[in-house]
């Protein structure tokens, strides 16, 4: 399932979800996974060899890593392997959209809410 030495944390995700579908809710278990290994270990490999993960179970796993670690630490201390080329594609597409949400989250984030009133038109 999942192997720490103290230096690499390994997830093996067809160990962890079995032959399951790959769906958000076992993204969430591999997600949580991830987070307690971050904490004892220098990196964190999961590994995605044997699966067909969706974009869901990609986006619940790692996607929701941002924002909770800065981009530096994720780019240096989690390590993707297995994952086809398509599946990297995807995968690319969810960070980015998630680092868009974040930022825009970020701006918005201090601004005066706006009520709008809306008035009949006149007859």
């Amino acid at each position: 399932m999942t192997e720490n030495n103290g230096t690499t944390a390994k997830i093996s995700v067809r160990e962890v979800c079995g032959g399951a579908p790959l769906t958000g809710t076992n993204g969430i278990k591999v997600h949580k996974l991830i987070v307690e290994s971050w904490l004892a270990s220098k990196t964190v490999e999961v590994d995605f060899a044997k699966v067909l993960p969706t974009p869901t179970f990609l986006d619940e796993a790692i996607g929701r890593l941002i924002g909770q670690f800065t981009k530096a630490a994720i780019v240096e201390k989690l390590k993707i392997t297995g994952l086809s080329p398509a599946d990297k594609k995807i995968l690319n597409g969810i960070v980015v959209n998630r680092y868009h949400a974040l930022a825009n989250a970020e701006k918005y984030k201090n601004r005066p809410a706006t009520i709008l009133t809306l008035k009949p038109k006149p007859r």
